[in-house]
């Protein structure tokens, strides 16, 4: 299987890796991030921005994969997932995908107390999980509308090698952290993205829909600092309230089941190190 991969950031240089010889990597600049691409991988300069973005060599794929991040240019979040997805779409009339797999976050989810299915009808409050829930609504329903097979993967944070814990978790601003900290986290390893990924790319045309990509691992943030700071030798940040031992974590806990019993996925990393 031939497959187009638009985007290659962390999880796309990985992606493409593991797909080998043959692949397509569409980026704004053309160029692979870490100078030249592995044997096989062909680049291509791609930017949905644009009005007519040059989709050529995705056409002849036989799946796509989009996996895309504004970046440091400080791109609009809509522009981009929404806006640019859709520019992607209109202009594929030609392609011969037999799959689609957008990547999508767990920001598309509402911010409720328990756990959290992909069935849940609920959306996001937050503009940034709306414009995401709007970017995967709209490429749903392409493939429903031109009877492709079409998966949206909804990732937790994305950690793995060159993206340690330590940096998803460094303290961003002075003064208390707001909160007390007892929140779930919903991550997930980089090695099981890609995991994530292969699989839906080589699903059965029946599997579609949306699946979550998240460790088993739901450890609250707070402990999730000072386990980082620790091992960094480092003095435990300080919240804004404090935490009460005998109360449970508050906030969404992303479930993987779909992940599991649909795609087949053996998580490599399902608790945190």
């Amino acid at each position: 299987m031939k497959v187009g991969l638009v985007g290659g950031g962390f999880l796309g240089m990985a992606l493409a890796r593991a797909l080998g010889a043959g692949t397509v990597v569409a980026t704004r600049s053309g160029t692979w991030r870490e100078g030249e691409p592995p044997r096989g991988i062909h680049m291509h300069a791609l930017d949905l921005t644009t009005d007519t973005p040059a989709l050529d060599p995705l056409l002849d794929c036989d799946a796509l994969h989009i996996a895309v991040a504004p970046g440091s240019r400080g791109a609009s979040r809509r522009g981009l997932y929404v806006e640019g997805t859709a520019r992607l779409l209109e202009q594929s009339a030609r392609a011969s995908w037999k799959r689609i797999v957008y990547v999508s976050s767990t920001s598309a989810l509402p911010p409720v107390d328990g756990w959290v299915f992909e069935s849940d009808p609920r959306r996001p409050d937050a503009e940034r999980g709306q414009v995401q829930r709007e970017a995967e609504d709209q490429v749903l329903a392409h493939g429903t509308a031109h009877s492709i097979p079409t998966l949206v993967l909804r990732l937790g944070g994305l950690y793995g090698p060159g993206r340690a814990l330590g940096r998803l978790y460094r303290k961003r601003h002075d003064g208390p952290l707001p909160g007390d900290g007892n929140v779930p986290t919903n991550l997930v390893h980089l090695e099981d993205a890609v995991q994530a990924s292969l699989a839906a790319l080589s699903a059965p045309a029946h599997v579609g829909g949306v699946v979550h990509v998240v460790d088993d691992d739901h450890t609250p943030r707070r402990l999730m600092y000072d386990a980082v700071a620790k091992t960094q030798g480092l003095d435990p940040l300080a919240w804004e309230r404090p935490l009460h031992p005998v109360n449970a974590p508050v906030g969404k806990r992303v479930s993987n089941l779909r992940l599991k019993l649909e795609l087949g996925v053996r998580l490599k990393h399902p608790v945190h190190r």
